[in-house]
């Protein structure tokens, strides 16, 4: 297969594995370089803070093990540039240095550093809805504890029903909701499409938390909102672009990931379909998606749809995994 980077990939299928399993392939250099060299121990998130606005402030990061990055003052456009701990899932924070009523806190999430990711109302929405709608700032106190709970699917449940609440707000500005990723959506602050969303949507009270609950508030072009969390998101998916154009190929992709019978879905577009089924099936980056302890049981590829079924082993279990690739011309 005329190989477009399938790291691009890692975090398609990782997305599905996350459902119930721990691990997923490697994580070696693209042209799987064998020298002894020592891994690096920071990576790079980059991402874009603005809540129409660009946010006026810092963005620190927190690995997996806790560990964290210094804080990093935002650009003016509301781009950033993290050198993080290695090792995602992230949690990231941006956040003000002002008190009282003035003092903002976004977070947002990332399975690796492979993307750029958006911090904003929206995706804290995201992080606050997979956190059980439990206290951010306590999340990010015990991340070290808490990243394997939040998980990968968690968070993408949570990102389609931030898009299916404000499926109306996306339309009206000709972003269809239903292939919208709020956490890499590739916008600038400029007031105009995603920007003027964020806007005219207005999130508050995250951290205005008892014991047991929180108290949000929501509103929408002025006026009080009701947020849905029981909304359907039958039709929605997450999708992965590449703001520099896509990944080589004149194809769009979504990979359905199944684990044990559960499954999510995942668009990628702007990607180079194989040509036949041993390309398909002998491309070893293809492999190096499924997760580790994988027996691969049938590899099959006919027109435009690639299927791989698989046993796993993990955490003591042996579960079912299939992986399916439906290519359609961009």
């Amino acid at each position: 297969m005329k190989s477009f980077n399938f790291k691009a990939l890692t975090l398609a299928v990782c997305t599905g594995a996350a459902l119930s399993l721990a691990a997923c392939g490697s994580d070696n250099d693209d042209n799987n370089n064998t020298t002894n060299t020592a891994p690096a121990s920071t990576e790079t998130i980059k991402g874009m803070a603005a809540t129409g606005k660009p946010f006026a402030g810092k963005v620190i990061v927190k690995n997996k093990d806790g560990k964290e990055s210094a804080p990093v003052v935002i650009n003016a456009d509301g781009s950033f540039e993290v050198a993080a701990p290695k090792g995602g899932p992230y949690l990231i924070k941006a956040y003000n240095d002002k008190t009282g009523d003035q003092a903002v806190t976004l977070y947002s999430y990332s399975a690796d550093a492979k993307t750029n990711v958006n911090v904003n109302q929206l995706t804290t929405q995201a992080v606050f809805t997979a956190n059980g709608q439990a206290n951010l700032d306590t999340l990010y106190s015990d991340w070290a504890k808490q990243s394997s709970a939040v998980t990968q699917a968690k968070i993408e449940e949570a990102a389609k029903q931030v898009a299916a609440n404000l499926n109306n707000q996306f339309a009206a500005v000709n972003i269809d909701a239903k292939k919208l990723n709020i956490f890499s959506y590739d916008f600038k602050a400029d007031g105009t499409g995603f920007d003027s969303v964020l806007d005219n949507v207005q999130i508050s009270g995250f951290n205005n938390c008892t014991i047991s609950s929180c108290s949000v508030q929501y509103t929408v072009n002025g006026t009080n909102f009701s947020w849905n969390y029981q909304i359907s998101t039958n039709g929605y998916s997450w999708v992965i672009e590449n703001p520099n154009g896509g990944f080589g190929g004149n194809y769009n992709l979504k990979v359905t990931t199944s684990v044990n019978g559960f499954g999510t879905t995942v668009d990628i577009k702007g990607v180079p379909k194989p040509a036949n089924q041993q390309e398909f099936c002998g491309d070893a980056d293809i492999k190096e998606q499924l997760p580790a302890g994988y027996v691969l049981n049938s590899c099959s590829f006919s027109g435009n749809t690639g299927n791989i079924a698989a046993t796993v082993s993990a955490n003591g279990f042996s579960v079912s995994y299939s992986v399916k690739y439906e290519y359609t011309p961009a």
